[in-house]
């Protein structure tokens, strides 16, 4: 493959998976990590990405609201990886909260192992893998997004503002150290900071393609906030920035 289509290839393939990870593109195009670093080097400069280990991810301003279908493919081992911790922090008797985002689906996958455990979502992909388990399940009601599978509006927002929960799971679409924490839709962000109220106990759980990211609604800012569980693709720059943080802080 010509270097032109070969980097024309890259970047539609982190448009699309918002990561990408230089062994793999080594294996996929037939070419040396030299190479490829070349490539990834070159689009970082044209902006599209940011250089972190291993590989790049996208650089953008604004993320669009991407399908279910979509965010499932961005940093899927991440999230498991991100979702096999955050199972570990939950107890038997707990009144947990667990938000429509695929890493919550991930826990939410592993808690259908267990029993005693009350579990509020307004996600119907996340209740989905709960059905059947020994778990109790409280959905929130509301509005269905098809994006995204999640319930808001005002009827889930009365739900939350009635519940009282030892911990709560918050997938985000963006992680802004100066904006802080959001979502691709108001109606969710809103949710999302009533959720953050209802819990005693706030978890952030971000892969790393969500750091240094920002969309439209605002749900808080970062040190709302107990812990925070990402991977370890996360890029020096802001590895350091969660270092000055006073929170629990799990690289997974």
């Amino acid at each position: 493959m010509l270097n032109a289509e070969r980097k024309e290839a890259i970047r539609k393939k982190v448009t699309v998976e918002q990561r990408v990870l230089i062994n793999d593109l080594c294996n996929e195009y037939s070419t040396s990590p030299v190479t490829i670093r070349k490539d990834l080097d070159s689009l970082e400069e044209e902006g599209l990405l940011t250089r972190v280990h291993g590989g790049g991810i996208l650089n953008q301003s604004v993320v669009p609201d991407l399908s279910i279908s979509e965010k499932e493919k961005i940093n899927l081992k991440e999230k498991e990886r991100i979702a096999r911790f955050a199972e570990s922090l939950i107890n038997e008797g707990d009144v947990v909260i667990l938000d429509s985002g695929f890493t919550a689906v991930h826990i939410a996958r592993r808690l259908k192992f267990r029993s005693g455990i009350k579990i509020i979502t307004g996600g119907l992909n996340v209740a989905n893998e709960i059905v059947g388990s020994d778990n109790e399940l409280i959905l929130t009601g509301g509005v269905f997004n098809k994006t995204t599978f999640g319930l808001s509006g005002g009827f889930a927002e009365n739900v939350i503002n009635s519940t009282v929960a030892d911990k709560l799971f918050l997938g985000v679409d963006g992680v802004d150290f100066e904006k802080g924490l959001t979502a691709s839709n108001y109606e969710e962000a809103k949710l999302n900071q009533l959720m953050i109220k209802a819990a005693s106990e706030t978890i952030l759980i971000a892969d790393s393609s969500k750091f240094g990211k920002k969309t439209m609604g605002y749900i808080g800012k970062i040190n709302e906030v107990d812990r925070i569980i990402t991977d370890k693709g996360i890029s020096k720059k802001y590895k350091d920035k969660l270092n000055k943080l006073k929170l629990k802080i799990n690289l997974v």
